[in-house]
């Protein structure tokens, strides 16, 4: 992957001084069938142009919030099912304990995306002003993660000595609930798009573009993450 990059800038570099390239910036409408709640993001586009069916494409990317709603605690006595115990149901990405026939889930609660990105875009012009194009790009992106722990129905344990202490809270210093931060992960995937480019000035050009992503790293939810994005370019 760094190898690619490296070919990349190489080749950026390597243009003639004369060639014509762009910037631009725009908003993405994400949405994710990974995750319960996604925030739209923003991201910034600039590149060359190496012939005149290709580019080469870089771009800063923020996903946005991304979050999980939080599992339903359910009592074994309300249940009203033969459950051993109290449990917790429609996780998110995390895991159950049981200790003391009490339930504890730890998992991540929320997670944001940035990173950046290099690649090529393919291009066809329809007309003189409208162009097709397909984009694959590889993604060098970061998350930062915010884990909960949720105890719901934990009792209090109070201290032999002094009975007005409770020995088993939890960091955050209550029985139920505490919000922790989280690690950050750091991963590289490929980033796919496919949209259009309309120019109604020689210099100035509207972006419309349908982008997928599945971030895959270590001790972190296969998110997929899909966004429509629109944009203005600058050409040059």
């Amino acid at each position: 992957m760094r190898h690619f990059f490296i070919l990349l800038s190489v080749i950026f570099l390597s243009l003639p001084a004369h060639s014509s390239g762009y910037f631009g910036a725009g908003q993405s409408f994400n949405s994710s069938a990974s995750i319960d709640n996604q925030s739209n993001g923003l991201r910034i586009d600039w590149g060359a142009n190496v012939t005149k069916n290709l580019d080469l494409e870089w771009s800063v990317v923020d996903f946005g919030a991304s979050s999980y709603d939080r599992p339903t605690y359910i009592s074994a006595d309300d249940s009203g099912e033969d459950i051993e115990g109290d449990t917790y149901e429609n996780l998110g990405f995390g895991s159950l304990s049981r200790s003391n026939d009490k339930i504890t889930y730890r998992g991540i609660d929320s997670l944001h995306a940035k990173g950046v990105s290099a690649g090529l875009k393919f291009k066809l012009n329809a007309n003189e002003w409208l162009q097709f194009y397909a984009r694959a790009s590889l993604l060098v992106w970061q998350s930062d993660t915010q884990a909960i722990e949720l105890s719901e129905g934990r009792e209090a344990i109070f201290d032999e000595v002094d009975t007005t202490v409770i020995t088993n809270l939890n960091d955050c210093g209550n029985l139920t609930q505490c919000q922790v931060e989280g690690k950050t992960v750091d991963a590289i995937d490929f980033w796919y798009g496919y949209g259009f480019i309309a120019k109604p000035l020689d210099w100035l050009a509207i972006r419309a573009e349908y982008s997928i992503i599945t971030l895959n790293a270590v001790n972190f939810p296969s998110a997929t993450l899909e966004g429509l994005s629109t944009g203005i370019e600058i050409h040059f």
